[in-house]
């Protein structure tokens, strides 16, 4: 920063250099000008050639000579300054610039006009170094005033950069401090004036309080998976172990390997959730952009449901011809999670209604049951992985269905809305994009 700052004041200085010159220059031939048309006022000539001057007229005005010449250019009145050439030829059109070894002069000439035959002129004539050295002071005192304001300018540079350097290092060694300890809770703390580092705090806090969440949501899911994998897998160990004693009869071995198959599925459904919710997370999975007709498809989930259940399933179709754009497969999913917890969380043959339609630039697939229904304050929660609400449902179940059907619908630019009474049933409604 100080160094842009000298090179703005060495710029400014050049600057006011080259506007300086101009202007003095400007102001020389401005003065010229003017004095020499008003000595020549002064000057009267009669009509017998007689030159008169009047009072007024004067050979030296500040630093400026005047002299008057005849038609060839001699002196009739005046004298030349020190060192200025006296054989310069008379032209009244424009200003002259003569240089005489070191020294610049500047030369006007006008014409009186007398009426008669008879040529006078007046000749202007001022040193360049004489005239530059009214304004000589005015220049320094520019200079100074630039390098004034900007020594204050480096100062006060130098001033806030160390307060907000300073303030900075206290922000890095709070991250670092964070970092080191894993203390997640640790915030980092502002109190000073400059409003964009008070801005960088709070954003840096907030970025915290998102990783804090994200930390406690990682801890919570692991914990979640341990918990849900560890009473599959302890059976299975304990039918292992009991299919090993030496008084096991056959039965006993079949029922064995029908319960250790039984969790090995249900751990394999854990898995493939699980596998299937971190390919979305990270964008893993590909999303397929395919013409999606949903009511064959909920017709095509039900007959399926249908024949893994066995038995006969009370539904009651609202099928409107509606179409989506999307990924079938995990539409399917979405599909079949919402009407296998219908089915799973109420009585037998209880009705289940099921419905395609559209709402504005949206397309839905509807599922309602009139099971057991969700109390109000477990309904924020039920999206959250692993989560259960009452022994009901947490008899059944893994808690990761809800959670992969709203990750599919926010993929496919949708959400999942739910209704839902305890003791009246649920109604839980698939959103996605109508490609009209």
């Amino acid at each position: 920063m100080i160094a842009a700052l000298a090179v703005m004041a060495i710029t400014m200085l050049i600057f006011v250099r080259i506007l300086a010159n101009a202007a003095v220059e400007y102001d020389i031939r401005q003065s010229l000008d003017r004095e020499a048309f008003k000595n020549l006022k002064e000057i009267t000539l009669d009509c017998m050639g007689n030159i008169t001057f009047q009072d007024d007229f004067a050979q030296k005005e500040g630093d400026i000579h005047f002299l008057v010449l005849d038609g060839s250019g001699e002196a009739v009145l005046g004298q030349y300054p020190k060192g200025c050439p006296q054989d310069i030829e008379i032209n009244t059109k424009r200003l002259q610039q003569v240089t005489e070894g070191w020294e610049h002069f500047y030369i006007r000439d006008m014409r009186k006009h007398t009426g008669t035959k008879k040529r006078i002129y007046l000749r202007a004539i001022v040193c360049k170094s004489d005239a530059y050295s009214r304004y000589r002071m005015l220049e320094c005192l520019a200079y100074a005033s630039i390098l004034i304001v900007f020594g204050i300018a480096i100062f006060c540079g130098v001033l806030l950069s160390g307060r907000i350097s300073g303030s900075l290092r206290e922000m890095c060694a709070a991250a670092e401090e964070i970092g080191q300890n894993r203390n997640m809770s640790g915030r980092m703390e502002y109190e000073g004036r400059f409003y964009e580092l008070a801005v960088l705090t709070q954003a840096n806090n907030r970025m915290l309080d998102r990783l804090e969440e994200s930390f406690q949501q990682q801890e919570q899911f692991t914990a979640d998976v341990a918990h849900e994998l560890r009473t599959p897998i302890a059976v299975m160990t304990a039918q292992c172990q009991y299919a090993h004693g030496k008084t096991v009869s056959q039965e006993d071995y079949q029922e064995a390997f029908e319960v250790i198959e039984r969790q090995s599925l249900k751990v394999s459904a854990i898995i493939s959730r699980l596998l299937e919710l971190s390919r979305l997370d990270y964008d893993r999975r590909q999303i397929e952009k395919e013409d999606v007709d949903l009511p064959e498809l909920v017709q095509s989930v039900c007959e399926d449901l249908q024949q893994k259940s066995g038995d006969t399933l009370n539904i009651r179709f609202y099928l409107e011809q509606v179409h989506t754009v999307g990924d079938i497969g995990l539409v399917m999913i979405a599909i079949q999670n919402l009407l296998t917890n219908a089915v799973r969380y109420s009585d037998k043959d209880s009705l289940i209604e099921v419905e395609t339609g559209t709402r504005g630039n949206m397309v839905f697939v509807s599922v309602g049951d009139h099971g057991v229904g969700i109390s109000e304050e477990d309904l924020p929660y039920i999206f959250k992985r692993f989560y259960k609400t009452d022994k009901s449902r947490n008899s059944q179940g893994f808690g990761l269905g809800l959670p992969l059907t709203m990750k599919i619908a926010q993929k496919h630019g949708g959400t999942v809305l739910v209704q839902s009474s305890p003791g009246e049933g649920s109604t839980f409604t698939l959103l996605l994009p109508d490609i009209k």
